[in-house]
């Protein structure tokens, strides 16, 4: 491209990639318009320099693995269709999976300028999250009334937003490792602050897991400080065993439990069973009669019945006297406050609910979740745990369709067919899907879809890179890592945020070129 029509065509890729870097952490709908402009980008780029081919050998298609990968599995993804019964359902997939197809079509073909296009998004996404994480924290704080975690993400979903910031994040600190710019200490620290702040809020494992994750990567691909990087992975190390020894079942002690009430009730024990709340057990101490007894006097709702949270209301009363380290018996009761007696019927189970919030909090119900489903409880509801159900009913599926899956449009039936045959105790409104999207591309397309999947992100970290492309190679890399973790908890392509900021990221770092701008 020697025509001079560089300019025009720069400029109209560079408002399209602002505009999309901005939609990504407040809305569909921007991230839709982001889309369009950038088809609009790819016409002005036809108009002015020809058809794809024009200037181009055979050697930079062959150099171009991420597209083919791309175009290879979104064909397989819709040669599914012919083996799937669903096929609304599957064409509702297809078409949400679009940007996972359009974002590297129009990005790897074009004629732009990788490096100034990669600068202009890192700028504008960095901008746009801190405005964004400004924006939650705000109406946060100056919301009236019970502010649950998720409500402090209003514009995407708190997980999608939580892969955005840890990896602008990562990307600005592996810019501030090689150059040490003003700028990017600035970004660093705002995105920093402001980020983990909105991280701690929602209660988002993924961001609080992600954040050092990537900073131990970043370390690691700058090639700065590697007994840091190993002392930081030590660290890590450390950090997850803590929390697996807080996650340790511990059981009462059998010869230490009261006998009996002061009333003369018997209390009744469960020494086999560890659920525990702010430390203390909560199948000991139980006298049944008298807790019956005690809050009949103390509310209209039947013990028998449901809080307001549509719970068992006597494991929510059981639950929450534990938490303040009484018996659940009539003198337990009656050393509730009647504000704790309305927030009981509520559905509040614990006073730690009150007490602590944010990640501490979500720590704390991922106790609960663990030691629940070890006494057998049901683990429906239960965002951790119930992905076991959601796993076995994955595999139930494949070892019956192992070779091409069920196809595309079947992926939904297929799982309520499997959870029937299971007879999963999940309630109906708690059978999802595999919330694993390696998983999930299993099941659609059979090995060969994984396959497939896997090749696409094996080749954005490693292939076709020359030398001088080494700091967007390490980019790549790091949103490679991000990205695939999050698909290993999530479905992180069944979303539009998921699936943009996966197909906008692989259009950006995917392609591979002699000069910038073939």
């Amino acid at each position: 491209m020697q025509n001079g029509s560089h300019s025009t065509v720069q400029r109209t890729y560079d408002a399209a990639l602002i505009l999309t870097a901005i939609a990504l952490p407040f809305s569909n709908f921007l991230m839709s318009q982001g889309a369009f402009l950038l088809v609009l980008a790819w016409a002005v780029d036809r108009w002015k320099n020809g058809p794809l081919f024009r200037g181009r050998t055979w050697s930079f298609w062959q150099s171009q693995l991420v597209l083919w990968g791309v175009l290879a599995l979104f064909s397989w993804h819709l040669l599914s269709q012919l083996w799937s019964t669903d096929w609304a359902y599957g064409w509702r997939a297809l078409r949400i999976e679009l940007p996972l197809l359009a974002f590297p079509l129009i990005l790897i073909s074009g004629r732009w300028n990788q490096p100034r296009g990669l600068n202009v998004v890192q700028h504008a996404l960095a901008v746009a999250v801190v405005a964004a994480c400004a924006a939650c924290l705000w109406i946060g704080y100056h919301h009236e009334g019970e502010m649950q975690a998720r409500d402090w993400s209003p514009f995407i979903s708190h997980i999608r937003f939580s892969l955005l910031i840890t990896f602008i994040w990562g990307w600005w600190l592996h810019r501030w490792m090689l150059h040490k710019e003003a700028v990017a200490a600035i970004f660093l620290t705002l995105i920093g602050v402001l980020g983990g702040l909105f991280t701690w809020k929602v209660a988002s494992l993924t961001g609080a897991i992600l954040f050092p994750v990537v900073a131990l990567i970043v370390f690691w691909l700058a090639n700065r400080g590697r007994k840091l990087v190993v002392a930081m992975a030590g660290a890590g190390i450390a950090a997850v065993a803590f929390l697996g020894w807080n996650l340790r079942p511990v059981y009462p002690d059998a010869q230490d439990m009261l006998k009996s009430t002061a009333k003369g009730e018997l209390y009744e024990h469960y020494p086999e069973r560890c659920l525990r709340e702010n430390g203390h057990h909560v199948w000991t101490l139980i006298a049944p009669t008298e807790l019956g007894e005690g809050w009949a006097k103390r509310s209209e709702l039947s013990i028998e019945g449901i809080d307001g949270r549509n719970q068992e209301l006597r494991m929510t009363l059981m639950r929450f006297l534990t938490s303040k380290g009484l018996a659940k018996d009539l003198d337990g009761v009656s050393q509730l406050s009647d504000q704790e007696i309305r927030w009981i019927e509520s559905g509040i189970p614990t006073i730690l609910e009150l007490e602590h919030h944010g990640l501490l909090r979500r720590m704390e119900a991922v106790q609960f979740e663990v030691w629940n489903m070890l006494d057998g409880g049901n683990p429906g509801g239960h965002s951790i745990v119930q992905r076991f159900a959601f796993l076995r009913a994955a595999f139930h599926i494949y070892q019956n369709y192992p070779v091409f899956g069920v196809g595309i449009g079947d992926v939904r039936q297929s799982f309520d067919w499997a959870y029937a045959e299971l007879k999963s105790p999940l309630a109906p409104e708690f059978r999802l899907r595999a919330h694993n999207q390696f998983v999930t591309f299993l099941l659609a397309g059979g090995p060969l879809n994984l396959i497939l999947w896997t090749a696409i992100l094996v080749a954005l970290a490693f292939g076709g890179y020359r030398p001088s492309d080494r700091p967007i190679q390490q980019i790549a890399l790091l949103f490679v890592w991000v990205l695939a973790l999050s698909c290993l908890t999530e479905d992180t392509l069944e979303t539009q945020a998921g699936v943009t900021f996966a197909g906008f990221f692989i259009g950006l770092l995917g392609r591979r070129s002699h000069s910038q701008l073939s």
